[in-house]
């Protein structure tokens, strides 16, 4: 009796007896088993699926990121993709047709995934070309499901001109009064580098774009304007919403405008928020060296005011932009030439002057002094005194050469002249000092490469 009781004795729970352990063994490996295949088909079907999605096309409007250009120079201001998922090589395969604002493009990129237990990673590279043209991009790239990513872009030496369909489409919409018939030629180049990690938790950027043997030429207010072999760095980086621009540093063999040459030109730029401040610029000008500094230019109005310091420049040479000289000279020339420019459009000199620099000597040899004697006349200087000077400048060795240029009320200009030394004819040589000034539109005393600087005020 007492063998029964302890049989019957506690509560059902203790009474159940326990499933043996190779039971529980196998349940626990079925249900392994059962999310293994789950996870299989899916890591399987997932590329198969993927294929299969007919993605609609994607639409992005870009006009708020194109509000600083001018007015009516792109028509649309959308991007569109259709894109096309296929699988190839082990990697996913997408291919896209849409339009970037007026052009058509085709891209591609290969996509290879890397499956974890929390996650997936993605690594791969795209390249994509404007239809008919030259310019192309291409890339590789690397992302985590965790929110990290990386890319790398670049468009390799390309040769541009202005035949070229997108650079054709902008310079026909482009509105450029006073400059035509714009034509360049060169080879350009741009590499850049985006990522976003967890410790920055912002997007950061740098990107590079290089110009080398560059050639531009075109024709503003009537002068023809023409630059060779121009090379160019331009940089920006940014963090978030800050962008900063790196300096921008320009140099050119050789300028050309409004009759001056310009050799081994060059320009170091900063761009602040406001305004472009040319730091220095220069070059070689009629054998010499002329050089400018600190030069504030406002894109919206520009309105610049800066002085131009000339540092020994061949008389001879600079003698033969002044109208109706004929004849030869020698010497160097120093001095400080401040111009202004107003809306872009006006140019205007103020109170320049060139001089000889003291204890140097130079020679002026005037074959047909008669254009000059004339202006004489007009002055009111008695025919005695026109004679003698235009004696002395057919053989006259200087140490005191100054001309000036003064704007006067009636926006004129007028030109002095200023020779110290002496004169040589036949075996006389007498001294020579004397200072006159022409009064009149600066192109009537200036060769018309300079009459854009005359107008306005």
């Amino acid at each position: 009796m007492k063998n029964e009781d302890a049989k019957t004795a506690g509560t059902p729970e203790e009474r159940e007896t326990p499933p043996p352990r190779k039971s529980r063994v196998k349940r626990f490996f079925t249900h392994m088993a059962i999310w293994c295949a789950l996870f299989a088909a899916i890591f399987w079907l997932t590329p198969v699926a993927l294929t299969l999605i007919n993605i609609p096309e994607l639409e992005f409007d870009l006009a708020d990121s194109l509000k600083a250009l001018p007015p009516g120079l792109v028509k649309n201001t959308k991007a569109t993709a259709k894109i096309d998922i296929s699988r190839g090589d082990g990697a996913y395969l997408i291919r896209a047709d849409g339009r970037i604002l007026d052009w058509a493009y085709s891209g591609l990129a290969h996509v290879k995934l890397a499956w974890r237990w929390f996650g997936v990673d993605a690594t791969g590279g795209f390249a994509l070309r404007i239809k008919g043209s030259r310019l192309g991009l291409t890339g590789e790239y690397a992302a985590s499901s965790s929110g990290e990513w990386s890319a790398d872009v670049r468009m390799p030496k390309t040769r541009l001109d202005e035949r070229e369909q997108v650079f054709a489409t902008l310079l026909a919409r482009l509105k450029t009064p006073g400059v035509e018939n714009i034509r360049f030629s060169g080879d350009a180049e741009m590499t850049a580098h985006a990522e976003q990690t967890k410790a920055l938790g912002v997007p950061s950027w740098n990107a590079k774009v290089r110009f080398t043997g560059l050639d531009i030429a075109c024709t503003a207010s009537g002068n023809d304007i023409e630059i060779a072999d121009l090379g160019a760095g331009v940089g920006a980086a940014g963090i978030g919403d800050h962008v900063d621009l790196s300096p921008i540093f320009i140099h050119t063999t050789s300028l050309s405008a409004a009759g001056f040459t310009l050799s081994k030109a060059f320009a170091s730029i900063r761009a602040t928020e406001t305004a472009l401040l040319v730091t220095e610029a220069g070059g070689t000008f009629c054998g010499g060296d002329i050089r400018l500094y600190s030069l504030f230019l406002d894109p919206a109005k520009l309105n610049a005011g800066v002085t131009i310091f000339v540092d020994g420049v061949d008389a001879g040479e600079l003698m033969k932009h002044f109208k109706d000289f004929r004849g030869d000279a020698t010497g160097r020339l120093y001095g400080k030439i401040p111009l202004r420019l107003k809306d872009g459009k006006t140019l205007r000199l103020s109170n320049a002057y060139l001089h000889s620099a003291p204890g140097e000597t130079g020679s002026l040899r005037i074959s047909d002094p008669e254009p000059i004697v004339d202006n004489l006349a007009l002055a009111g200087i008695d025919k005695a005194t026109r004679d003698n000077f235009a004696s002395a400048l057919a053989n006259l060795s200087y140490s005191v050469l100054k001309i000036t240029l003064t704007p006067e009320d009636d926006g004129k200009m007028a030109l002095g002249l200023k020779i110290e030394g002496t004169a040589t004819r036949g075996n006389t040589t007498v001294p020579v000092s004397f200072e006159v000034t022409f009064h009149g539109d600066i192109e009537e005393l200036l060769n018309t490469g300079l009459g854009i600087m005359a107008k306005g005020s």
